[in-house]
C-alpha cells in the first residue's frame, strides 16, 4: 500500500499483526467537518484492499475525544438548506462506505463520542470504550436532528425504546451504562485501555481468517435488512465460497494438528 499524508489523520501500521491504527488527529476534540469526511473516503479506499491490513483500529488523537461531533464550532456550518442536506448526505455515504470495508473495523472510544463522532463509532463493526468515557447525541439541543446514520443505526443496535431515549434526551451517558443495552461491546479501565483494545484487534487480525471475517461480516450486516430465508440462504453460499480456499484447509488442519493457523488470505 503506498503510503499516503493526511491532515486529519495519521495513519500506523502493524505489518507483524497485520493491524492498522487509524488516528483522527484535529485537536483539541478531533471533531468532523467536510474535509475530514473526504480524507476519510481516501483511508477507506487505502484501507479496503490492503494485504497488510487485516483489522482497523479507529481511535481518537489526545485523550480528551474520540470525536466530538461536527465541526459547529470552527466555521464549517452550512449556510444553507442544499449545503446541509449535502453535508449529511455525504456523512451518511461515507459512514456507509466505513460499515462495509470487508475487514473488522473496531471504534477505540477514548473518550467523548458525541453526535457524529458517535454516528461514527456506530458504523464501526466493534466498539471498545474506556470506562471514563461519554457518550450521546446532542443535536435536538442545537435544533437539528443526527443526521449521519444515527436515528438509523441506534435503532438496530439497541432497540427502538432505547434508541429514542437516546435520541430525544440529548443526554450523554457512560460507556458503562451504554454497555449495558448493547452499544458499546466492551468497557476497560482508563489505565488498561489502550493496551486492551490493541490486544483484541491483534487478536482478530491473527486468529481469525480474513476471508472468513470479511464473508461474516457482509452476513451479519444484511441479515438485519433481509427476510430470514434469504439470510439463511446467503449464508449457505458464504460457506460455499469459502470452502475451496487455501485458508478454510489451514484452518482444518491448524486444529486436528493443535497449532496456531497461519492464514494467507486466500
Amino acid at each position: 500500500m503506498a503510503e499516503e499524508e493526511f491532515e486529519n489523520f495519521k495513519i500506523e501500521k502493524d505489518v507483524e499483526s497485520k493491524v492498522t491504527k487509524v488516528i483522527i488527529d484535529r485537536p483539541p476534540v478531533n471533531a468532523i467537518h467536510d474535509g475530514v469526511l473526504d480524507e476519510l473516503n481516501k483511508v477507506i479506499d487505502l484501507l479496503w484492499t490492503d494485504a497488510d491490513t487485516r483489522a482497523i483500529f479507529l481511535t481518537g488523537g489526545g485523550e480528551k475525544a474520540f470525536s466530538a461531533g461536527a465541526d459547529v464550532a470552527g466555521g464549517n456550518i452550512p449556510t444553507n438548506h442544499f449545503e446541509f442536506l449535502e453535508l449529511n448526505r455525504k456523512g451518511e455515504r461515507t459512514f456507509r462506505r466505513l460499515s462495509e470495508i470487508p475487514k473488522p473495523v473496531i471504534a477505540v472510544i477514548n473518550g467523548y463520542a458525541l453526535g457524529g463522532g458517535l454516528e461514527l463509532a456506530m458504523a464501526c463493526d466493534i466498539r471498545l470504550a474506556k470506562k471514563s468515557a461519554l457518550i450521546g447525541f446532542p443535536e435536538v439541543t442545537l435544533g437539528i436532528v443526527p443526521g449521519w446514520g444515527g436515528t438509523q443505526r441506534t435503532v438496530k443496535l439497541i432497540g427502538m425504546s432505547k434508541a429514542m431515549e437516546l435520541v430525544l434526551t440529548g443526554d450523554r451517558i457512560t460507556a458503562e451504562e451504554a454497555a449495558k443495552f448493547g452499544l458499546i461491546n466492551r468497557v476497560y479501565d482508563d489505565d488498561k485501555f489502550e493496551e486492551e483494545a490493541m490486544k483484541f484487534a491483534k487478536d482478530l487480525a491473527t486468529r481469525c481468517a480474513p476471508l472468513s471475517m470479511a464473508v461474516a461480516k457482509r452476513l451479519v450486516n444484511k441479515g438485519g435488512e433481509v427476510p430470514m430465508d434469504i439470510g439463511l440462504e446467503m449464508e449457505s453460499f458464504g460457506g460455499g465460497l469459502l470452502y475451496p480456499t487455501e485458508d478454510m484447509q489451514e484452518g482444518m488442519m491448524a486444529r486436528m494438528a493443535k497449532r496456531p493457523p497461519e492464514f494467507k488470505g486466500v
